[in-house]
């Protein structure tokens, strides 16, 4: 795509954010015709956390049926369903030292109370688990999970928009709402573009846009560290190396065999709130060696055989229950948020997508009232508990007073 140096230009939906939150909604709102513009800092698409290549999506089964549980079932539904061409890996294994008989058979009565597909959830015996994933250790097997190019999948959602309404090198300095339509000005105070709806999607940058409107939206920065571990082929270790993605306290890829004969082996990730340098950590690779070797069940060995190859660095949002945001900011019209992903950014864009898309099209038609009741029955994946849950608005009404906060106008 080309530099878009154009201003004024005027749309139905601005999309602040090239990451795979706003990448995902962009191309979901340019499918549905909506005249729309997506507005990056960086030079291209994918830049910063979305940058990287290995990012894991799966349904999930705990003791009892949650909310996590169902929303991470519909979301991975609809990832699987649109970004199969951007899959590196399918399939993950999550061993637990805790199944017995008794375990096991819960899960599967979750299972299917759950309603999954046959095959897509699994237990694994030892015996089982040994033979699928060379691990000598009981878990489940979620055949639909898989490992996700973040960068694939914001090229496979952009590539309906123009090159003309896509800007890059393009900081937003702030927002304003004149004549019933927010203008999009950068840090000279020239206007880069206007539109009827405005879908802030950048992550933690999101907060520092809304503060001229007095929100705070309780966004919190969280490091997250992957490392690639070689592994020396005399290593005990070698023996022990998982045939497929093992989930847990943390994660692991396949690990694969070098020209020399050594292996090489992806773990993540750390997990650190409130914390947004992007240097490398020793302590967290450190971490890291750590999962790997317990993911294995081989927290025997010394973390000395794991040698840092590379590392990783990301700084994604959370919010203070770890549900996204991802909705209208109500009493601003036309403002929406898409943010607060934390780990789980690959689902949370495929179901926010769909979520904001529901909203922004109930917006431009006259829907005056967006509440969450109206996605009730709009399609299989929505409902007003999904939309409840994540909107925005349970955390801003309860710092809610008389003086309404209002953009300023000049």
């Amino acid at each position: 795509m080309k530099i878009n140096h154009a201003v004024g230009n005027e749309y139905e939906v601005i999309v602040i954010g090239a990451g795979v939150a706003g990448c995902t909604i962009a191309g979901e709102l340019k499918r549905k015709a909506y005249k729309v513009a997506l507005i990056e800092a960086n030079s291209s698409i994918a830049q910063e956390t979305s940058s990287h290549e290995t990012a894991l999506a799966h349904p999930q089964i705990g003791k009892k049926i949650n909310k996590l549980m169902r929303f991470t079932k519909i979301a991975n539904q609809i990832a699987n369903e649109k970004w199969q061409s951007a899959q590196l890996f399918k399939g993950a294994f999550e061993p637990r030292s805790d199944f017995d008989i008794e375990r096991i058979n819960h899960t599967n009565e979750l299972v299917i109370e759950m309603k999954y597909e046959e095959n897509a959830i699994s237990t694994f015996t030892k015996e089982e688990a040994q033979k699928k994933v060379n691990l000598d250790r009981p878990g489940i097997w979620y055949e639909t999970a898989a490992i996700y190019s973040l960068p694939k999948i914001c090229q496979i959602e952009t590539k309906v928009l123009l090159d003309h309404d896509v800007f890059f090198n393009t900081v937003v300095h702030k927002i304003k709402y004149l004549e019933n339509r927010w203008h999009i000005y950068d840090s000279n105070n020239v206007l880069i573009a206007s539109s009827k709806a405005i879908v802030l999607s950048g992550g933690i940058k999101t907060k520092e846009l809304l503060k001229d409107a007095n929100i705070d939206l309780t966004l919190r920065p969280v490091r997250g560290q992957l490392t690639q571990f070689l592994i020396p082929q005399e290593s005990e270790l070698c023996k022990k190396l998982p045939k497929t993605v093992l989930r847990g306290d943390g994660y692991c890829l396949p690990a694969f065999k070098t020209n020399d004969q050594n292996w090489l082996w992806e773990v993540g990730s750390s997990y650190d709130e409130d914390q947004d340098d992007l240097e490398a950590r020793g302590e967290s690779d450190s971490e890291n060696a750590k999962k790997a070797l317990a993911l294995v069940g081989c927290e025997y060995l010394q973390t000395n055989d794991l040698k840092i190859n590379k590392t990783f660095v990301g700084v994604r949002s959370a919010s203070k229950d770890r549900l996204p945001l991802i909705g209208p900011i109500l009493g601003h019209h036309g403002l929406f948020i898409a943010c607060a992903y934390g780990s789980r950014g690959v689902l949370w864009s495929a179901l926010g997508a769909e979520l904001i898309s529901a909203y922004v099209e109930a917006f431009l038609a006259g829907e005056v009232r967006l509440r969450a009741g109206f996605l009730t029955g709009a399609s299989d994946e929505l409902s007003e508990e999904v939309a409840t849950s994540v909107s925005p608005s349970r955390f801003l009404a309860t710092r809610a007073s008389n003086s309404k906060p209002i953009f300023p106008v000049s």
